[in-house]
């Protein structure tokens, strides 16, 4: 019903749009061609190395060179009259290589903005014009110049079964598959998602998802919204110098400044949520902006008239962005994020209705996260400036479950109690200078001030007593400063290369990181070569976790653990093949080393395989002993959007083991051996004048199971818990992995709206995937719990403006 519900409220808004837009394109074919929707273009245009704005670059419609714009001496465009539809625009300018943005989205709904940066040419005495095969996902920072892609909102909302979802975004992508259906965490070539750095607006930040868990990188449902998202990078490895605190990968996220001509406004309503974005500036003629989007579950809103007596989510969340230029004083920025949301279950005081789908168990978990910072860009000269950026972050999350005794009238009996709180303060400052048009450089510092207060205890029912393994508040530092150069040898030849510091205050351990790249460019190919040493520490829980009886005295044994380390080393080569495909091939190899491990020799706990702090509950004191490796080849074939179609297909063949204390190799819980993705979709314009679009989406997801250790079923109903075989750790491998997604979308443009309506279906067929399997101690089996099937989504969203 409450699926119904959202339809016939998305179908009347949406059957409103439709009749007014068919008697406009009535009107439309009647008249002169000039009464064709148009829409506004704008942006700015700077130096990638030294982000100077440049002035008196040409910037045309590729489809029709009689539109055209050229930028001011602060680098702003603006061209009036862009017809909607797909639209390619080409950026030219002497000394620099020619840029184009093809096949990008315009509206009537909202104003196209396209910021761009241009490269300057080696040889600066005439304008270098680049091949149109020329890679389109190439990442916003200049550092970068392997495993790593920028990706647009675009993007996010395309794919299919995305949800507007960065994270769900990225499994489409080489090397990178999901950890379970259940969240969106990822796993980036075999490594754990515990290894994902989240950035936004250049400083890291708490996992900005819901239903997300202590020391985890992932959540079930994003807070992050396409509607302030800007064009972002992703990193897969052998990260630039400037990024510490990773080993596994990395989002390096934007939010996109808000018009600064006038106000735009969208409203959508779908089963994720309904949410409202507004923007505009705080004066018309000035540059200042602003940007906000609120989103409230939609589920929860119904639960009251529809859902009573069911489990349902509870979440919400707000982000904003303030932009304050100056003509002297630099640009000022304030960014912020956050969200809270809730999920609770009541048992059935009835025994008989006790099951494995209904379990004699009652919770209510609470968390909430928020993140504001501000930053300052200052050019100290023509070449050079200096941004500085200061951050605060708020998480906290609380557990309690309980389970009810028929044997005394269903009295609820407590089984656990938790509540975990991180608040840190983060500063980050960055120079950098372009010293001519072969070198530049950039060094920075960060430093980051954590405080933390945990608590967590929970009723051992096979031991008969309380455990209390997190119990402290306190508070500790952690410092990373950098330096990177990158050296033009040639217009073909480029390398980079810096060094990475890192040191806890917690413990005293530190690291320091060389890393380097070298990539040549010959006509439509690219060979890239880079090594690297990447760390991270362990998440703050994991230092004071202690598998204590309650009552018992924390002597914190894990506390001395070294930060984690892995060597990058990659090899790149990439090429434009005939029907705008661009393939790519990278071969990685990877070595952990000062890997936790439980200080067992008969253990097969490695922290490689943990996911977040319930990952730890049963482990013993634990020692950097351990190692891993991960090694295997990514390749791709890439059709951007062009032609009204895409095409991309991905495949990696992998590699990923560990080392216990004892010495002894085993594959890793994610270790599935392979992977491949199939994703494309196709635009069907339905009026001659292009106001009306229906969009064909589709991935197929082929991979191996992921794996477990061998459950040794006689001891385990000897005591009343999993217990394994020893030795055969992550020898099983789950059933293959199949999933189809789809969705299609029906946009229609109006003189000052756009409206779509939008379905998408997350595993099509309804295959229930294999996701672990337990022991039962109460039926004294071993059960098979499987992942989510069959996940629709449907919404309508509106764009407009006044």
């Amino acid at each position: 019903m409450k699926r119904s519900v959202i339809l016939i409220s998305s179908l009347v808004a949406f059957a409103a749009a439709e009749a007014q837009t068919t008697q406009q394109e009535q009107t439309y074919t009647q008249t002169s061609s000039a009464s064709r929707l148009t829409q506004k273009v704008r942006g700015r245009v700077t130096d990638a190395e030294s982000k100077q704005p440049l002035p008196g670059v040409v910037v045309v419609l590729v489809s029709d060179k009689q539109i055209a714009g050229t930028t001011d001496e602060n680098g702003y465009f603006s061209i009036e009259r862009v017809p909607i539809g797909r639209q390619s625009f080409q950026f030219s300018y002497m000394g620099f290589e020619t840029y184009t943005a093809y096949e990008v989205l315009v509206i009537s709904g909202k104003e196209l903005e396209l910021n761009v940066t241009m490269q300057e040419s080696i040889n600066r005495l005439k304008e270098v014009t680049v091949s149109a095969t020329k890679e389109r996902t190439k990442p916003l920072n200049e550092y970068a110049t392997i495993s790593a892609r920028s990706f647009s909102v675009e993007e996010t909302r395309r794919y299919a079964a995305s949800f507007a979802d960065p994270a769900r975004m990225v499994m489409n992508f080489p090397g990178v598959s999901n950890a379970g259906d259940m969240d969106n965490s990822i796993v980036v070539r075999g490594n754990s998602p515990k290894g994902v750095l989240w950035r936004l607006e250049g400083i890291e930040i708490p996992s900005p998802n819901h239903f997300s868990s202590l020391g985890a990188s992932g959540g079930a449902v994003s807070m992050l919204n396409a509607n302030v998202l800007g064009t972002s990078d992703f990193y897969t490895g052998a990260f630039a110098p400037e990024i510490g605190n990773a080993t596994a990968g990395v989002f390096d996220l934007n939010f996109r400044n808000g018009n600064t001509e006038r106000y735009e406004h969208s409203v959508q309503i779908g089963a994720l949520g309904m949410e409202v974005s507004t923007e505009g500036p705080f004066q018309k003629g000035k540059r200042a902006s602003y940007l906000l989007n609120y989103r409230y579950s939609t589920l929860a809103l119904l639960r009251d008239f529809i859902l009573t007596g069911t489990q349902v989510p509870e979440y919400q969340d707000a982000a904003f962005k303030i932009n304050l230029p100056t003509d002297k004083a630099g640009t000022f920025t304030l960014f912020g994020l956050g969200g809270y949301n809730q999920v609770d279950q009541a048992a059935k005081a009835d025994s008989s209705k006790w099951d494995d789908e209904n379990p004699n168990i009652g919770f209510d978990n609470k968390s909430k996260m928020g993140v504001a910072g501000v930053s300052h860009q200052y050019f100290v000269k023509k070449d050079a400036y200096i941004k500085t950026i200061i951050s605060a972050s708020y998480d906290k999350s609380s557990q309690y479950a309980d389970t009810l005794n028929p044997s005394e009238a269903y009295t609820k009996v407590p089984i656990e109690n938790n509540s975990f709180e991180n608040i840190a303060y983060r500063a980050a400052i960055m120079y950098n200078e372009k010293l001519n048009t072969r070198h530049s450089f950039r060094t920075g510092v960060i430093g980051q001030q954590m405080q933390y207060d945990f608590a967590y205890n929970y009723y051992d029912g096979n031991k008969k007593q309380w455990k209390n393994v997190l119990s402290g508040d306190g508070q500790t530092q952690f410092y990373q400063a950098y330096i990177q150069w990158k050296a033009r040898l040639s217009q073909k030849l480029t390398l980079t290369g810096g060094v990475h510091g890192s040191y806890l205050a917690l413990n005293e351990k530190y690291s320091i990181e060389p890393r380097a790249s070298l990539s040549y460019q010959q006509n439509k190919s690219k060979y890239t070569l880079a090594a690297g040493m990447h760390s991270k520490p362990e998440h703050i829980s994991t230092y004071l976790f202690q598998d204590n009886s309650k009552g018992q005295s924390f002597t914190y044994p894990n506390k001395d653990l070294d930060l984690l380390r892995s060597l990058h080393t990659v090899a790149g080569y990439e090429t434009a093949l005939p029907w705008q495909i661009r393939m790519k091939i990278e071969a990685y190899y990877q070595h952990l080393y000062d890997i936790p491990v439980e200080k067992d020799s008969a253990s097969g706990f490695s922290i490689i395989n943990a996911q977040n702090i319930y990952s730890l509950l049963g482990t013993k004191p634990l020692v950097s002993d351990g190692t891993g490796t991960n090694y295997g080849v990514d390749i791709s074939f890439e059709r951007p959007f062009s032609n009204n179609y895409y095409i991309i297909a991905t495949g990696s063949i992998y590699k990923s083991t560990f080392t216990t204390y004892g010495g002894a190799e085993y594959n890793t819980m994610f270790n599935r051996g392979h992977q491949l993705n199939i994703i494309g979709g196709k635009e069907f314009k339905l009026s001659a004048s292009g106001r009306k679009i229906l969009g064909l989406n589709g991935k197929v997801l082929y991979s191996g199971g992921l794996r477990e250790s061998q459950i040794d079923l006689a001891k385990s109903r000897a005591t009343k818990q999993t217990e394994y075989v020893p030795g055969k750790y992550f020898t099983e491998k789950g059933p293959v992995y199949f999933r189809a997604d789809a969705s299609v979308y029906y946009k229609i443009n109006n003189k000052r709206a756009t409206h779509t309506i939008q379905f998408e279906a997350q595993n099509l067929t309804n295959r229930e995937n294999y996701y672990f399997s337990y022991f039962d101690s109460n039926a004294g089996e071993v059960k098979r719990v499987n992942q989510i099937g069959l996940l629709p989504n449907l919404s309508y969203r509106i764009d407009f403006h006044w």
